[in-house]
């Protein structure tokens, strides 16, 4: 990734040191993107929208001419994000949802086949409440820019175009009960419930302003309208399945405990950007 990146970083500047002589043609710059992300689940029986998580990207932004006031805006970041996922219960109406954990890790559903009754004690099954998503991405923007003719200092510019994120890292912090009790799990791995690519729809405007003759200060507030979903369609550790044919009077773990099946999942990302930085 690393490789990547500075490779990116030399041709970009190799752009740019071969465009000195008309820099209206090319832009190179650097940017930071505090962000505000959530999530709006297909499955409102079984999930609700958990609330805003705050998220931070920092990159390059490289802008092509294409045409009088026309501008194709790409580069890359690498974006901090994720979201929060409300898992519902309704008591008696449906069943409950959860994962087993063991050796403080989650275990695959299909892990759990064959498993020794005797070694049942060691697995404990957490009821899973409520999910934070913190999932590490690197975007891909492109973007269509439509400018202004400079007004004064300042030239401004609406753009679209599609935002496209791969997937590097993703971790939960879980709101889980066990046995009845509250509590909290951190940093567990989700890599496998994560997908690996999301994709989103980008609107957004702001203005540069002129440092020098060359240089400009830059900021974007943009709304991402997400199109795929940021879960897999099935979750291979979160199952539903029914009390009593997991647990027994005392709370502890039957024998062959029978599942209903995965937990259907669709939990689309929205995000409002904000971009700030400076082009060269």
């Amino acid at each position: 990734m690393k490789k990547i990146i500075t490779a990116v970083i030399i041709v970009a500047l190799g752009f740019n040191s071969n465009a000195q002589g008309n820099e209206k043609d090319f832009r190179f710059g650097l940017k930071i993107e505090p962000s505000f992300n959530w999530l709006k689940p297909d499955n409102a029986k079984d999930f609700t929208n958990g609330g805003l998580q705050l998220g931070f990207g920092v990159g390059a932004i490289t802008d092509f001419k294409l045409a009088e006031n026309i501008w194709l805006s790409t580069g890359f970041s690498l974006d901090f994000s994720g979201a929060k996922l409300n898992y519902l219960d309704n008591g008696n109406d449906r069943d409950t949802t959860g994962y087993y954990v063991y050796d403080d890790a989650i275990v695959e559903i299909s892990d759990m086949e064959g498993v020794d009754s005797a070694r049942y004690a060691d697995y404990l099954f957490y009821q899973l409440n409520k999910r934070a998503y913190k999932v590490n991405y690197v975007n891909i923007p492109m973007m269509l820019k439509m400018k202004t003719n400079e007004i004064g200092y300042l030239t401004y510019y609406g753009q679209f175009g599609l935002l496209t994120s791969i997937m590097t890292k993703a971790r939960s912090t879980d709101d889980v009960t066990l046995s009845g009790t509250a509590s909290s799990l951190e940093d567990l791995n989700i890599d496998s419930e994560v997908s690996l690519m999301k994709a989103s729809l980008s609107i957004g405007g702001g203005f540069e302003y002129a440092i020098s003759e060359s240089t400009s200060a830059f900021v974007t507030v943009a709304y991402n309208y997400g199109f795929t979903s940021i879960t897999k369609k099935e979750s291979k550790h979160v199952v539903d399945f029914d009390e009593s044919d997991v647990l027994d009077a005392a709370g502890s773990l039957v024998d062959n405990p029978t599942f209903n099946g995965y937990t259907p999942q669709k939990n689309i990302p929205h995000a409002v950007r904000l971009t700030v930085g400076i082009l060269f």
